[in-house]
């Protein structure tokens, strides 16, 4: 089962169209295209008839949900692909955000996003929270999600030296960082000089220091939405680190981030029987 774009933005626009007509919502933030370039990009709107401008379709590939921390006061309706929802179930498990000022459009059934890879290896097609539902729900039996294993057959030094050539090309333009939706901190560790973390350089050294460190405090919280990747102008592999943190996390502890509300994250939840592999297993 596969839905249309086209099926999805005219139910969306019906959504939006209503919610503000009503007064539910006081603005709505989705996707639309710019007006000179025709580039898709985050829109909100305010008036019912702004509604025709809003869009869904394969290059809707920003997390929308992190403007919602700008928001919090207000009552906002979003469109939200699945791992949009699963974004928002976190802030709400974390209480960034008020689920009575929330009124969710999910994406039934996401297509996915042209590009991005982390599509490819999706088990949640459908949204985990919402209010309103766009398109039709897949069935996971349904889904062939694929992890690409290169990484996990090279060799220690072949993947220092895969990590290394990645690393060499960024440019520290912070895009993947303001792109996910974990990277809430007022003050991020790079921009610390009290204790001094991230040299301001753009030396392979510090490269290493910001992506791992970075990687380290999306354990447990990174729900693979490969947003990063997708902002990255060097085209650098940023998801790996986290996306492999994501997956022992679902290995070990069958615990995958973002599914529920009322879930712990993984760091702050403790069972005695939890495995305990050694740092260097």
């Amino acid at each position: 089962m596969e839905n249309n774009y086209k099926k999805l933005t005219e139910e969306i626009r019906g959504f939006a169209f209503e919610l503000l007509k009503d007064g539910k919502v006081d603005r709505v933030i989705g996707y639309g295209k710019e007006e000179y370039s025709g580039e898709v990009t985050p829109l909100f709107i305010t008036a019912p008839d702004e509604s025709n401008r809003l869009i869904f379709n394969s290059e809707c590939s920003m997390l929308l949900a992190k403007y919602l921390l700008n928001y919090r006061e207000s009552r906002v309706a979003i469109v939200a692909k699945p791992c949009d929802t699963r974004a928002i179930a976190s802030y709400l498990a974390e209480n960034l955000l008020k689920r009575e000022n929330l009124v969710i459009i999910g994406i039934n059934g996401c297509p996915g996003i042209t590009g991005n890879t982390a599509c490819i290896e999706c088990t949640v097609r459908n949204p985990v929270i919402f209010d309103f539902t766009a398109g039709e729900a897949i069935d996971k039996a349904e889904l062939s999600p694929r992890v690409a294993n290169e990484l996990e057959e090279m060799t220690a030094a072949e993947r220092l030296a895969y990590f290394q050539e990645e690393f060499s090309r960024c440019i520290r333009c912070y895009a993947c960082r303001e792109a996910c939706y974990v990277c809430y901190c007022e003050e991020c560790f790079t921009d610390s000089n009290q204790p001094f973390w991230v040299g301001g350089s753009v030396k392979l050294k510090d490269n290493f220091t910001f992506h791992l460190m970075r990687s380290m405090h999306m354990a447990g919280r990174c729900i693979n939405c490969g947003a990063c990747e997708m902002a990255c102008p060097e085209g650098i592999d940023v998801r790996a680190l986290p996306a492999k943190l994501t997956r022992v996390a679902r290995e070990l502890y069958n615990y995958e981030a973002g599914m529920d509300p009322e879930q712990k994250t993984l760091l702050t939840d403790y069972d005695v029987n939890d495995p305990q592999p050694g740092f260097l297993d």
